[in-house]
């Protein structure tokens, strides 16, 4: 699956930015893959949730901020200026192709 500079192996669980391996977790892939499988589509955390964890968010949507940043760290140039998983304002994230 290649999403812009990104390329990800479900087989491998690998993925790799302009060419190069990026070490992710298990949940970051999972993440990452669900993002890459809809891209420029905009998820909200519930639907994250619910997508990549397999349960209703309740009050636990710190989650997917958390691995939002962890990935953001992983794969953007400037972790404080994204490209690639942006933020849409008041509705939840999206992974720009």
């Amino acid at each position: 699956l290649e999403v812009g500079p990104l390329v990800l192996d479900a087989g491998r669980r690998e993925t790799r930015r302009n060419g190069a391996a990026v070490r992710l977790t298990a949940k970051e892939f999972d993440l990452l893959w669900f993002l890459a499988s809809n891209p420029n589509r905009v998820f909200s955390r519930d639907q994250l949730m619910a997508g990549v964890w397999g349960y209703t968010a309740a009050l636990d949507t710190g989650t997917v901020t958390v691995h939002i940043r962890r990935l953001r760290e992983k794969l953007e140039e400037n972790a404080s200026r994204p490209r690639l998983l942006e933020t849409v304002w008041g509705v939840g994230y999206r992974l720009t192709a």
